[in-house]
């Protein structure tokens, strides 16, 4: 029963953007840090390291497509997929909830330790199994081969594609050293008001009338505005007052 070693590494990319996109942006369970406390007040942290985590993500897909592309041989895809499917979330329960405690799958539960154990049943150990029969059968050669790569890239994708959502404010992300007098000034160009920023000065919330040329932020320092197609993280938080 021989695995597919770049398939795994693509199994374990989409494991990764699978939790990313789900976790940390649609349902805001936890960030990638958000179990260590003092960070929590910093929107601006927590938003650039689940932007790394999703590079990292990113850098593993690739890696596995390009391993994929030299190595001639493509059996055993699906089977070896769904196994670094689940073995990014058994290693990401053991190391990210357990030993070193930066998250949890549900950070507010009332029993955190229930959640992790249930994730880690759903999308880690049966994952694992169903790779495991999959290999057994001797899976041969399928279509599967562009599906996989091709759902990898889609959820990679929808990582910068913010959800469709009620009027509301919108977080805008200006670079390091943006003044106070900068943000007054790009709220001004878009016709925006202000409504409340981190305890770093450079997370800002906005309320952006409808149907303003919210472009125009990133023409003032703006950095990444919760709008249009490159919104990413801010496009899925929530403001919470």
């Amino acid at each position: 029963m021989l695995m597919n070693r770049p398939a795994i590494l693509i199994g374990i990319s989409i494991g990764g953007f699978f939790d990313g996109i789900l976790l940390h942006q649609i349902l805001q369970w936890h960030h990638l840090f958000s179990g260590v406390e003092d960070w929590n007040d910093n929107v601006a942290l927590l938003i650039a390291t689940d932007g790394l985590f999703h590079l990292a993500m990113f850098i593993a897909l690739i890696a596995g497509l390009w391993l994929l592309w030299r190595d001639p041989k493509h059996d055993a895809l699906l089977g070896s997929a769904c196994i670094g499917f689940g073995l990014w979330h058994v290693i990401d329960a053991v190391l990210s909830h357990w030993l070193l405690g930066i998250h949890r799958i549900r950070d507010l539960a009332e029993q955190p330790l229930l959640w992790d154990l249930g994730w880690l049943l759903a999308f880690g150990i049966l994952p694992i199994a169903a790779g495991y029969a999959l290999l057994r059968r001797k899976e041969q050669p399928s279509r599967a081969i562009y599906f996989v790569p091709l759902l990898a890239i889609g959820l990679g994708a929808l990582n910068a594609v913010p959800p469709v959502r009620p009027p509301g404010p919108t977080l805008v992300a200006f670079a390091p050293g943006t003044g106070f007098a900068s943000v007054a000034g790009a709220a001004e160009a878009v016709g925006a008001s202000l409504i409340t920023t981190d305890n770093t000065g450079k997370v800002w919330a906005m309320d952006v009338p409808e149907g303003a040329p919210w472009w125009r932020l990133y023409l003032h320092g703006a950095v990444m505005v919760g709008k249009g197609p490159a919104a990413g993280c801010l496009g899925w938080t929530q403001i919470k007052t």
